[in-house]
């Protein structure tokens, strides 16, 4: 007869074990059953290098060129082992501080999580989905630069489009300087996951690099068969998940008292009734989104203040670029009505972000902003443009770096935006091909309107 504890994990088992064979939960159930380990399949490890360069945020040969471009980390190494400044590597466009503290740069946002540390990043396709093992990037200049690998359940390859993607990261760590600039194979522990992959994302941060970080080839390793050992884990729980009815929530935090009866009573909240309105703004300003956005749900008092539109001013969402969606931007609508600088860079991608969400937070909330950060949002067309004109007059800076598939005619939108002090172009289709004279009288009437007009479409140098 099974234990309880038998029993809860067998339960455990029948959820994680949807996408396996009958024969592969008998196997683990009678493994459960017994106490012991069960046995990995006999599955051959697959290597193999990059196939295509899907995207990728920046890098600082030009688009014209294969020298020092994203697209030479495709196939095997061009240069490894070798160490040195080769043109045949892939160089992303920025090192070091000088880029965060150049007289254009812009101001940091508040609440971005310490853990967070990307700057750039490129996503890589590859031949055949497999549950990775290893990854291996060479890399042979300069080496540390890079902060997390993540893996994506969509098949960048496949003819149907994806109707939830996943991404899961594999390894993450934060920004390092390595004893020597010499080559060398970097090969984290990596996190084992519950679906095949055949596109992996990596993140850099070079800014304790005394010079450019130079990438040769990446290779992903691992199995076609799921491992046993996956279907049996434990499920996480999502703390954002949880939530209390509205008699729990009044009461949650308050001290005792003595009662009438004899019996102790919980009373309000305790000695959080009596700090300042503007202190307890304070403490909550220290917290990241999702920190917020759980404290949220403890009590009324904490609802109220995690609520107020002061914490909402500015609003950097590009840490979530993963998981945000026309939902996430609906929910907090409600609270951004202040919102004065919001960020959504790299979010969006794959149809997560649509127009008709884009448009309705924009519309709601676009009339106070005057900085819009949208660098690698591939989202954007002309319509979005439209509605950003329409929706933020009041706006002094937009990014739109690395929003490759905008058509030139789309930025006569940009034109509308009379108050408009700082433009980032780089990587637009703006600069490339003969500028036609809608484009002419764009940047004229742009250069007219504004009092100083900055307009970065370039590569970075110090």
């Amino acid at each position: 007869m099974l234990t309880l504890l038998s029993m809860f994990y067998y339960i455990c088992l029948r959820r994680r074990s949807r996408s396996g064979t009958r024969g592969e939960a008998l196997t683990s159930r009678r493994a459960v059953e017994s106490g012991q380990r069960a046995v990995l399949p006999v599955s051959v490890e697959v290597e193999q290098y990059a196939k295509e360069v899907l995207d990728f945020s920046s890098h600082y040969g030009s688009e014209n060129s294969m020298s020092y471009t994203m697209w030479n980390l495709a196939g095997v190494p061009n240069v490894y082992p070798s160490s040195g400044d080769f043109t045949q590597t892939a160089v992303f466009r920025a090192y070091g501080k000088w880029w965060e503290q150049c007289a254009s740069a812009p101001l940091p946002f508040r609440r971005t999580p310490e853990s967070f540390h990307s700057q750039d990043y490129i996503e890589l396709g590859f031949e055949e989905p497999v549950y990775p093992t290893a990854v291996e990037v060479f890399e042979t200049y300069y080496p540390g630069a890079i902060v997390q690998i993540l893996a994506c359940s969509h098949n960048p390859f496949s003819q149907n489009p994806p109707t939830d993607v996943r991404w899961e990261v594999l390894w993450s760590g934060g920004p390092t300087k390595a004893l020597t600039p010499q080559a060398r194979q970097f090969s984290p522990k990596i996190k084992h996951i519950n679906f095949p992959t055949n596109l992996l994302r990596l993140e850099v941060n070079s800014s304790l690099l005394d010079y450019y970080t130079e990438l040769d080839a990446v290779i992903l390793r691992g199995v076609k068969e799921r491992p046993m050992l996956a279907l049996y884990k434990m499920p996480l729980i999502d703390i954002s998940d949880l939530s209390d009815s509205e008699d729990e929530l009044s009461d949650v935090g308050g001290p005792f008292k003595q009662g009438g009866d004899g019996k102790q009573q919980r009373t309000a909240n305790g000695y959080f009734d009596k700090l300042p309105y503007e202190l307890i703004q304070l403490i909550l300003s220290h917290l990241t989104l999702p920190d917020l956005c759980r404290l949220a749900q403890s009590c009324k008092l904490l609802h109220q203040h995690c609520c107020d539109p002061l914490q909402y001013t500015q609003l950097s969402l590009q840490p979530y670029w993963a998981r945000l969606s026309d939902a996430s931007l609906g929910h907090l609508q409600s609270r951004c009505t202040l919102l004065q600088r919001l960020n959504l860079s790299w979010t969006g991608n794959r149809g997560a972000l649509t127009l008709t969400g884009f448009s309705s937070f924009m519309k709601a909330r676009g009339l106070s902003l005057v900085c819009l950060e949208l660098s690698c949002c591939h989202f954007l067309n002309e319509p979005f443009l439209e509605v950003i004109s329409q929706s933020c007059p009041r706006l002094q800076e937009l990014n739109l770096s690395s929003c490759d598939r905008l058509h030139p005619q789309a930025f006569t939108h940009i034109s509308k935006l009379i108050h408009l002090r700082r433009l980032v172009l780089y990587r637009t289709k703006i600069e490339v091909g003969v500028v036609s004279c809608q484009s002419h009288n764009l940047w004229t009437k742009t250069c007219s309107r504004s009092t100083i007009v900055k307009c970065f479409v370039g590569k970075a140098e110090p």
